[in-house]
């Protein structure tokens, strides 16, 4: 009682200092009364919900009997298969498809057509997954078609012994009018440099259109070894 009759006895700026901070004392131990019990709670649930997930995880990929004809796909990391989602229910049957789909691989001397094959069949090829499949298949659009499997060694990295599992039948690659492209479209093609294409823009200003790629064998962007490589791509 004293405390408070002295209360009466201070300034006015001074009570409201010592109001205020009895107040903020009040609501930070309401605070901690509310919310203190909670944490057991909440690390009851977390370990519960890793127990249960873990559970499902392994659930998940236990084959079950044909007469049960669901099965939950826990994550996309297994198949990685954009059609088949993570949380997905799959059948017994669409679950042995997409097994077999992605494990098949070639057998030794199994082989498939460069040029008409595409990712999915190149996947099916040991050594090459999604991301070699895709590079095949676009450098093969750069060059205008293969014409020979050790082309596959330009893409970097390729694993090498995936050659063995290629071949190019009746290849027709796209050809490139070298008489009548211009510099730029001429230099878009992966075995024709900037001045590769210049020499030929300038050998037509100066004598007239090509009538073999020899023409240019005396320029030094234009080894014998290029002429080669480059004389399936080009037409007159």
């Amino acid at each position: 009682m004293g405390f408070i009759k002295e209360l009466f006895y201070l300034r006015k700026s001074d009570r409201r200092v010592i109001l205020t901070l009895l107040c903020v004392i009040a609501i930070a131990l309401g605070v901690i009364f509310l919310t203190g019990g909670k944490n057991d709670t909440s690390n009851e649930l977390v370990a519960a919900d890793s127990v249960f997930a873990k559970q499902n995880t392994r659930d998940s990929f236990r084959r079950q009997p044909y007469r049960d004809r669901t099965v939950y796909v826990r994550t996309k990391v297994v198949y990685r298969d954009t059609a088949f989602r993570r949380g997905k229910a799959l059948t017994d049957i669409e679950h042995d498809s997409i097994v077999a789909h992605y494990q098949t691989k070639l057998k030794a001397g199994e082989h498939i057509v460069l040029n008409t094959a595409d990712t999915t069949q190149l996947k099916t090829v040991p050594g090459i997954g999604s991301y070699f499949a895709r590079k095949v298949v676009q450098y093969g659009q750069r060059l205008g078609g293969y014409v020979s499997v050790d082309q596959l060694d330009e893409i970097e990295n390729f694993p090498l012994d995936a050659k063995d599992y290629l071949v190019v039948e009746n290849a027709q690659p796209h050809k490139l009018n070298i008489n009548t492209l211009s510099l730029n479209d001429l230099k878009k093609h992966p075995y024709i440099n900037f001045y590769m294409a210049r020499a030929i823009t300038d050998y037509r200003r100066l004598h007239g259109s090509l009538k073999s790629l020899q023409d240019l064998r005396l320029s030094k962007d234009f080894p014998p070894e290029v002429i080669t490589r480059l004389t399936p791509y080009v037409e007159y």
